[in-house]
């Protein structure tokens, strides 16, 4: 193998990389693309993987904006997730599709990865639509045929991390870059945390959970395809006077799943199964969005469970009076796009977006059946719509609603201090 340096240039200068799992870098380069503003692109590679894809270690493509000095227009673009792409023992071609902004003279296309996982990458290709033109704009070696990677450039490169070119392993031509991260060793983060993190037989899956603080047990459960790293914002706070107990529902984080059909029911009966193996009666829950959802099923279904709860974006079933019809037309258009694709019905992201669609089906009148006080919460602006949160809390006995004024779904993370301190005062009071 041929060793080589990676060379950053100034161009980039005012680029950041986005917050993402412990070890996160890219590689990229710039093109000049300033006569294709406002005109759509696709980048193309393929990147075969040494390691099976995880939630904690994947590839994707990325691209960004930049302007005539160096400062970038707008977030990155990336990969929604990678698993839409990945083929195992095979060579797996990724693509991402995006658009060049108005005021970029540049625009950098990149490979991202994440976590201790090692890749081969090849053939990438930049294109432009330029009316019922397809373009191509070159990119630099990008098939890594040469010697030498003066064109690329790095971004958060790890010192463990290993970049060779290699002949073992190509698509097209004699050789390919090798990505080794395997010695990489990732700093502990939430949701990915060696040092508390643990995992737990339940239902015929393993459930993974961390802890943090002392006190009252504080459950959270989070969101659709989503982990216990969504509570970033909570977990510091609410752990100073509770004991958090951060948990992955199954096939999402670092929980593993099964070829059971996925329900709020059968998640609802994880987390009963969980709690009674942890010994643990009438706990607080917090939940955000499908952790709602699930938190009200399990109050309902396992009362001696739940002492206190929150929820935050929920809703009983799908439909244009509870959620609003520009979310549903961007999953359908989603679920489209995997088919599209060849995924299978079988992938755990096609199946949580269906969970979306279909799920779940609750009658608003069992709401009576829920014991513990609860504090409803959506954002005025919510996915969920406001009659529908009201219809929540009108439906169960001893709640509390709370409309955050101007935040929508997302309040958790957009209003962390608000967010929290509502959490808060409503257990202790």
């Amino acid at each position: 193998m041929l060793k080589f340096k990676l060379y950053t240039f100034a161009i980039l200068l005012f680029v950041t990389s986005p917050k993402s799992y412990a070890q996160f870098f890219e590689i990229y380069q710039a093109v000049d693309i300033e006569k294709y503003q406002g005109k759509n692109f696709i980048l193309e590679g393929k990147i075969f993987y040494v390691n099976a894809i995880t939630n904690g270690s994947w590839a994707v493509l990325g691209a960004r904006s930049i302007n005539e000095d160096g400062k970038q227009l707008k977030q990155t673009l990336y990969n929604d997730n990678a698993g839409d792409y990945f083929k195992k023992d095979e060579w797996s071609t990724y693509q991402l599709a995006g658009k060049i902004e108005k005021g970029a003279k540049y625009l950098a296309p990149s490979i991202a990865f994440a976590g201790s996982a090692s890749y081969y990458l090849d053939e990438f290709k930049l294109f432009v639509n330029d009316g019922k033109n397809k373009i191509e704009i070159p990119l630099k070696n990008a098939g890594f045929e040469n010697d030498t990677l003066l064109n690329w450039q790095s971004m958060g490169l790890d010192k463990n991390t290993k970049l060779t070119l290699s002949k073992e392993k190509v698509f097209s031509g004699k050789q390919s870059l090798f990505v080794d991260n395997s010695t990489v060793q990732s700093a502990p983060s939430l949701g990915n945390n060696p040092n508390t993190g643990k995992s737990i037989d339940v239902n015929g899956i393993k459930l993974y959970y961390e802890i943090y603080g002392d006190g009252e047990p504080l459950l959270l459960l989070h969101g659709n395809n989503s982990s216990i790293a969504s509570f970033e914002n909570q977990v510091d706070v609410l752990s100073k006077k509770y004991k958090v107990i951060a948990l992955d529902s199954r096939g999402q984080g670092k929980s593993t799943g099964d070829s059971t059909k996925i329900t709020y029911e059968l998640m609802a009966k994880d987390v009963n199964a969980f709690l009674q193996q942890l010994q643990l009666k009438n706990v607080n829950i917090l939940g955000w969005s499908d952790g709602g959802n699930i938190a009200l099923i399990l109050a309902m279904q396992y009362p001696d469970k739940v002492k206190k709860m929150a929820v935050m974006g929920t809703v009983l079933f799908n439909d244009d009076s509870s959620v609003t019809s520009e979310t549903n037309k961007l999953i359908r258009k989603q679920v489209k796009e995997m088919k599209d694709k060849g995924i299978a019905e079988s992938n755990m992201d096609y199946r949580l977006k269906m969970l979306l669609l279909t799920e779940p089906n609750i009658n608003p009148d069992s709401l009576n059946k829920i014991q513990a006080p609860t504090l409803v919460m959506a954002g005025q602006y919510d996915v969920v719509k406001e009659k529908h949160t009201k219809l929540i809390a009108e439906k169960i006995q001893d709640s509390k609603l709370l409309i955050f004024k101007g935040a929508d779904h997302e309040a958790p993370k957009k209003i962390s201090q608000l967010f929290n301190q509502a959490v808060l005062d409503f257990l202790e009071n």
